[in-house]
């Protein structure tokens, strides 16, 4: 058998990050055309393995980079992005498990290098690489309901995101987040799209967040670098204190810490699980 198919590795790992789920492949893969289609399948739930995103996980073959790995990540949707921090810490503990460095280590990936911990148990730290601007105000779009505020957090976290805090009297978990979100991740003032975080805040520096991601095109079950966006945009306009307890749709908890420095957070790190569920073959069948 060949041990490749539609150009992806057969042999792959499923991790999940507090419930943002991801295929692991070792190596480096060139993604064209009809590698990116072979990621659209694989990433369907019910005809594919199902997941919100394939990671690319090798060592560096810079020389004296012993402990560095390199990460390539790629969407459900077969396109590439800079940064996605719950595939970063699965790619970590990945890493760790595979050999291919130790409990401490750096992850170069487009958005920079970030340093990681891994934990005997299987959570990840990850500090990243520059602060993070507690962001510019946009309008949002919710003229019918008023169920969210009317101004938004634009936000960088080595990707595009909108923090949208839910208006008073609103709980995040009754907002309908496949409406509100595919109008605001196409954002006018945001040429390029943005991930989508609705926030309630819970007091005692904690929070709720759901995230409608770009790339999946819809409400997945965490995204890292949106609750790390939340929980800045949070300490800058609500006084919120890190560190920052952040619970996301699966229900697991994440925790950003930093320290504020103005409208910037330096320091910034994120902890939480990073958990290997199974390893398989792909078949023919799978495409």
């Amino acid at each position: 058998m060949n041990d490749t198919l539609g150009g992806l590795p057969r042999a792959f790992t499923k991790m999940a990050g507090a419930g943002n789920d991801f295929l692991v492949f070792p190596g480096r893969v060139a993604v064209g055309p009809r590698e990116a289609e072979t990621i659209r399948r694989l990433c369907r739930r019910g005809t594919g393995v199902g997941a919100d995103g394939v990671l690319f996980v090798s060592p560096s073959a810079e020389p004296g980079e012993r402990t560095t790995v390199v990460l390539d990540y790629y969407n459900a949707d077969g396109g590439p992005a800079r940064f996605c921090a719950n595939g970063s810490r699965c790619a970590a503990r990945f890493a760790r498990l595979k050999g291919m460095a130790g409990d401490e280590l750096s992850l170069r990936t487009g958005w920079g290098v970030l340093e990681a911990t891994v934990r005997p148990d299987g959570s990840v730290t990850l500090r990243l690489p520059e602060p993070v601007a507690a962001g510019t105000w946009l309008p949002t779009f919710d003229a019918e309901a008023r169920l969210v505020e009317a101004r938004a957090a634009h936000v960088g976290v080595g990707v595009p995101h909108l923090v949208v805090f839910c208006a008073a009297g609103v709980e995040v978990e009754t907002l309908d987040v496949a409406a509100l979100g595919p109008p605001l991740r196409r954002h006018p003032d945001l040429p390029e799209g943005a991930n989508v975080n609705f926030v309630s805040t819970r007091g005692s520096s904690r929070l709720s967040v759901r995230s409608y991601e770009r790339g999946v095109e819809g409400e997945t079950l965490s995204c890292g670098s949106g609750v790390v966006a939340a929980a800045v945009a949070a300490a800058a306009e609500r006084g919120e204190t890190p560190p920052i307890s952040v619970a996301t749709r699966s229900g697991s908890a994440l925790v950003v810490d930093f320290r504020l420095d103005g409208s910037l957070a330096r320091e910034v790190t994120l902890t939480g699980e990073a958990r290997l569920l199974f390893e398989g073959t792909l078949t023919e069948e799978a495409l």
